[in-house]
């Protein structure tokens, strides 16, 4: 016999058994209905969730278990709480501070000391005098009968050993970031992941976060000054943040992007070389955006608030039973990232652990954006509350996301995906019209435009002015043919021809530089610039370092390109408009793409072309400034047999 509070006033009963006699303490029962095997049954009072554990039924006791009442809409309502969580740190004493309304009594575990806890709705806190700097600490939590562990779910200090007590006051000091992104379409960004950018370099830390800033023969600078002088002005992170299925210590044995969220606010020990020191993790990535803002690099992170790994070993589940998921009509957590169990924005505190988190990020790292996971799972108003608390804290944050479409139980006007983009205008959105433009279908063998499909021409022009189809601004267009997800467009090549072809390189160098001088947000995945390849592997999360390390070839003559190209993307802001207007025009001349952009001072005339047939293209008094590929110039045209981009700049 199971016995769930269901809602404040409501109790199931699943049991076909007669009950003559039901007795719960401090309050009267009465029997409402009977359906199938479920037997409900009110009370005249509320019942104390906090302290209601146990009940009587035929005279007999049994555990009074935690239902749906979590799920209610009463009770979301009621137990909201914008006071201080987590621990509050200082030399004579350390506050803690629990949400669980539904808790029956809570110890906090400091150091090898074990404290009682004490409940003023909805929150469970101690204070406890003395030093406590570094200590370990968790809690010991009983919702019915036993005692469960439970990690502190806004632990900012974490290590292999657990959460601890850190003041980062004596962490590596970092001063406010001085990139200052006044519209989004002046960023270039680029996509890696920590281990992957440095584990196949000639440095000591290979695979850590240290390892980015250590100087590499091969590179002729560290990762991140390379990535720098390609002209890049952001790099983005995959997530950073602790996350499973990897281990700290033996880090050789698993391989993971880190989209398994274990906890928000703390750092992942795998890319760090002390994984026991929780200031390790804290200085490593210090020191990392510390660099990065001295060579005016900015550093975004990917977060994931739209899923957790596994709900079981989350933290929140062991505090408030399934407050912090998503469910269906039919009370059944869902799963539509089918990566995890999906998150509940809507409530109450779980939004507020979710800007929290990204509170402290921000201010503790100085970061200079957040790219959302997924952000289509998450809700328009969660999004707004991000974007008005982090502005507080820094005008020019960047925030983006991948605003797909998807099956969610939010009503389709508060879902945060592309549709409803103008509704939260301060977001950008990964393009996927562009990548499928260009690259060619997500999946299958189906050419894109780079590589010679005629029939996506007039899809090709739309996109490089931005997707004004799409958009309200073009600074909303995250343009990218690759990033972490999905083959890499030279496989992608391979996948469609069976085999490899010279043709391939010029046809991704036509896809990086139309990502350069197309309207919007330029975004380069890791390696794309000399042709990365994962060996056919298209979804790498969990691959080994075969698959997923980078082999840098710096001097391929595509990087010289696309450093030149970029370099003219920031002399011009005709590349970065932030509105649809008439300094923009784009035309075609059979199968030859003309782009054209006007100022007063300037014409730049763009000859795109996907194909092999030998051009004469007009200069019209003007200069070539940029071929992709071998240009035969004259003094009023030049001749051009290979696809790729030229530039011809007219001054007036």
């Amino acid at each position: 016999m199971n016995i769930f509070i269901d809602d404040f006033k409501l109790i199931r009963i699943e049991s076909d058994k007669f009950i003559h006699s039901i007795e719960l303490e401090n309050n009267r029962v009465n029997w409402l209905k009977n359906e199938g095997i479920n037997q409900y049954f009110t009370t005249e009072s509320d019942i104390d969730l906090h302290k209601n554990d146990k009940i009587a039924i035929n005279h007999e006791t049994f555990p009074l278990l935690i239902g749906l009442v979590t799920l209610t809409k009463a009770f979301e309502q009621r137990f909201r709480y914008d006071g201080p969580l987590g621990f509050v740190y200082d030399q004579n004493a350390t506050s803690f501070y629990l949400f669980s309304p539904v808790a029956k009594q809570v110890y906090l575990m400091l150091g090898e000391n074990r404290y009682e806890m004490e409940y003023s709705e909805p929150i469970w806190s101690v204070k406890v005098d003395g030093d406590h700097h570094l200590k370990t600490y968790y809690y010991q939590v009983k919702l019915v009968g036993l005692f469960k562990d439970v990690k502190d779910p806004y632990t900012v200090g974490a290590s292999s050993k657990g959460s601890h007590i850190v003041d980062f006051n004596r962490a590596y000091p970092l001063s406010k970031t001085p990139i200052k992104v006044k519209n989004y379409v002046d960023s270039v960004i680029y996509e890696g992941h920590v281990r992957d950018m440095s584990i196949n370099l000639d440095v000591t830390h290979k695979g850590l976060y240290d390892g980015l800033l250590e100087d590499s023969k091969i590179l002729g600078s560290n990762v991140l000054t390379y990535i720098k002088k390609l002209g890049m002005t952001h790099l983005q992170f995959l997530p950073i943040f602790d996350f499973d299925d990897v281990f700290d210590d033996h880090k050789q044995l698993k391989y993971n992007w880190g989209y398994n969220p274990s906890q928000y606010f703390s750092l992942e020990g795998w890319f760090s070389k002390s994984p026991d020191d929780p200031y390790d993790r804290i200085n490593s990535l210090r020191r990392i955006v510390d660099y990065a803002h001295q060579i005016k690099l900015g550093i975004n992170m990917d977060v994931v608030y739209n899923h957790v790994f596994q709900f079981r070993t989350f933290p929140y589940d062991d505090l408030v039973p399934g407050y912090f998921y998503r469910h269906d009509s039919s009370l059944k957590m869902t799963d539509n990232s089918y990566c995890g169990n999906d998150v509940e924005t809507r409530n109450y505190m779980v939004r507020r652990l979710i800007v929290d988190s990204l509170s402290h990020l921000q201010a503790t790292y100085q970061l200079d954006g957040f790219r959302f996971d997924l952000m289509g799972l998450l809700d328009i108003d969660t999004m707004l509350l991000i974007e008005k608390t982090l502005k507080q804290q820094n005008p020019h944050i960047m925030l983006y996301g991948e605003g797909w479409n998807m099956q969610t139980e939010i009503p389709h006007k508060k879902q945060a995906n592309m549709s409803n983009q103008s509704k939260f205008q301060g977001y950008a959105h990964f393009n996927d019209a562009y990548r499928n433009t260009m690259k060619g279908e997500l999946h299958g063998d189906g050419l894109g435009f780079t590589m010679g499909n005629y029939r996506l021409q007039h899809k090709a022009m739309d996109v490089i002015i931005g997707s004004p189809h799409m958009f309200k601004s073009p600074s909303q267009s995250i343009n990218y043919v690759e990033c972490h997800d999905n083959l890499t467009f030279y496989d992608k090549m391979v996948l469609a021809h069976g085999f490899e072809l010279p043709d391939f390189k010029v046809a991704q160098d036509l896809a990086n530089h139309l990502i350069a001088i197309s309207q919007g947000v330029p975004f380069y995945h890791a390696g794309q610039e000399f042709y990365r390849t994962k060996k056919g592997v298209e979804n790498s999360y969990n691959s080994p370092d075969d698959i997923n390390q980078i082999t840098w070839r710096v001097k391929e003559e595509s990087v010289k390109k696309l450093r030149a190209l970029l370099k003219l993307r920031k002399k011009y802001k005709l590349y970065r408009q932030t509105t649809y207007n008439s300094s923009v025009t784009i035309s075609k001349s059979k199968k030859l793409i003309i782009y054209r952009l006007e100022d007063e001072k300037n014409i730049l005339i763009h000859y795109i072309k996907n194909y092999y047939d030998l051009e004469k293209l007009p200069l019209e008094d003007g200069k070539l400034i940029f071929p992709s590929q071998k240009a035969i110039t004259g003094s009023h045209a030049m001749y051009v047999d290979q696809p790729g981009i030229y530039i011809v700049h007219i001054k007036k």
